[in-house]
């Protein structure tokens, strides 16, 4: 049952600063409500940390309990996670976030920063070791690896398919806000194993799955 919200007290809760760009240039994009809320909650849990230039983990989002409730689907033992990193792959191919992976012998763990150009530079200079990570991403006593992460059919397309321009990367989010990210995977897989690397075929296989249906092979 919803509650009805008995309004804010701005003299006493804390407030969280969001760039107005976020406002006037992406809000008006998106169309998938878990990315926004995904978004709003990096915005939330970077301004706790101590500001928009503090990393958030991945594993802090999604023990976010405000967001877990807002993404849960009841029935669905897949739910919230999914949604939620259905969410946080939208907000970082579309920009909103950056990603990047801290990695230390045999552990990888994903962070993410909201997009502005000081920590665009920074996730850049922690790549080719020319800035020391923040202490947050430590394991230990020691600083990890860093290097720059895209959502997952991002890097797919780069690997099996073709250079990722801007366009390209515009068309990724657009499928991602239209197909399961699987669909897209094997949209991926099948243009290779047919040797038909575009995205324009890519975008053909999806388009003919969402009118005909896949077959039982999951094709």
């Amino acid at each position: 049952m919803t509650r009805r919200f008995g309004g804010f007290l701005v003299a006493t809760d804390p407030a969280v600063p969001i760039p107005r760009a976020f406002f006037t240039d992406v809000l008006p994009q998106i169309t998938e409500m878990a990315e926004a809320q995904v978004a709003l909650t990096v915005f939330k849990l970077a301004a706790e940390a101590g500001g928009l230039e503090s990393p958030v983990s991945h594993e802090a989002i999604l023990r976010d309990r405000p967001l877990r409730s807002a993404l849960r689907v009841t029935g669905s033992p897949r739910e919230p996670d999914r949604r939620i990193v259905q969410g946080l792959d939208l907000a970082v191919g579309r920009g909103t976030l950056l990603c990047f992976a801290a990695e230390r012998e045999s552990e990888r763990r994903l962070w993410y920063y909201v997009n502005t150009p000081v920590n665009q530079g920074l996730i850049a200079a922690m790549s080719r070791g020319a800035a020391i990570p923040p202490p947050a991403i430590w394991t230990d006593d020691r600083a990890p690896a860093v290097e720059p992460e895209r959502p997952n059919v991002f890097r797919l397309y780069e690997q099996n398919i073709g250079l990722l321009t801007p366009l390209i990367a515009d068309h990724l989010v657009d499928a991602l806000e239209t197909y399961p990210q699987d669909w897209i995977e094997d949209a991926i897989a099948e243009a290779v194993a047919y040797n038909r690397r575009s995205w324009r075929y890519v975008q053909r296989i999806l388009e003919q799955w969402a009118v005909q249906g896949r077959a039982v092979d999951g094709r």
